[in-house]
């Protein structure tokens, strides 16, 4: 039998896998690596069983379209038009521009790099995450946001292997050797970023996507988002669990 650290760690290696797919489909078009899970049967009904199907719907019906996966050409103009390319159904998938000041009841778009922006590094720094050289988006981009999840699920899944007697990844220090830390700021993050601004975003995505697969990538990311978060609120960090009884 398995122990509940063990357990716990497996659980938080395999939301930072998830954390780093839908990342991924937000800095990147998509390839066939990527849109492999997508129109993949098991992985479709694992994620309804979690989610429920109603945010499954339009994920099912890309799946179901034939040949809908195989333009690939099609699929990334359309990442293009919505993510990167600022005109025509261009939904800026920054935090800071759904989160300006309102102004007569209605809020108002906000600036890049902007107090949001100064918030988000000031965490990213507080858990000792840095952006990969590579990534030229901006800290508050969705996918960047997401990446950073992903960061706090691993290093979690670390500092619980570490509890198992497992060799730390990283400086052995407190932070990195205590899971508690990961499953706090995880919280944190969600709270005050993601859950706030996504589903605006979403919103956005649905009036412009084209096909149904990127209204279905929204709908999944914020189904997964507010189920994380409700769990990470409601669930003792596992080696409190281990101290009990």
């Amino acid at each position: 039998m398995k122990s509940r650290g063990s357990v716990a760690q497996q659980e938080a290696d395999a939301r930072g896998n998830f954390y780093r797919f839908l990342s991924n489909v937000y800095l990147h078009p998509l390839n066939r690596e990527l849109l492999g899970p997508i129109v993949d049967k098991g992985f479709l009904e694992g994620l309804s069983a979690l989610l429920g199907e109603g945010a499954l719907a339009d994920l099912n019906d890309f799946a179901a379209t034939p040949h809908a996966h195989k333009d690939l050409a099609s699929l990334e103009q359309e990442y293009m038009g919505l993510f990167s390319v600022p005109a025509g159904l261009y939904v800026a998938p920054f935090e800071d521009v759904y989160r300006g000041e309102t102004m007569n009841g209605e809020q108002q778009r906000g600036p890049l790099l902007g107090e949001r922006a100064v918030a988000v590094k000031r965490i990213y720094r507080e858990a000792g995450a840095e952006m990969e050289r590579a990534c030229k988006e901006l800290p508050t981009h969705v996918g960047v946001e997401l990446s950073f999840m992903s960061f706090l699920c691993k290093r979690q899944a670390a500092a619980l292997g570490f509890e198992q007697g497992e060799e730390p990844q990283g400086q052995e220090d407190e932070q990195v050797t205590n899971p508690v830390i990961y499953h706090e700021l995880q919280s944190r993050f969600l709270q005050d970023h993601l859950t706030v601004w996504f589903p605006q975003l979403h919103q956005s995505i649905r009036a412009n996507a084209k096909s149904a697969l990127y209204r279905g990538l929204a709908q999944i990311t914020e189904a997964f988002l507010a189920f994380d978060a409700s769990i990470l609120q409601t669930q003792a960090p596992a080696h409190e669990l281990n101290g009990r009884g």
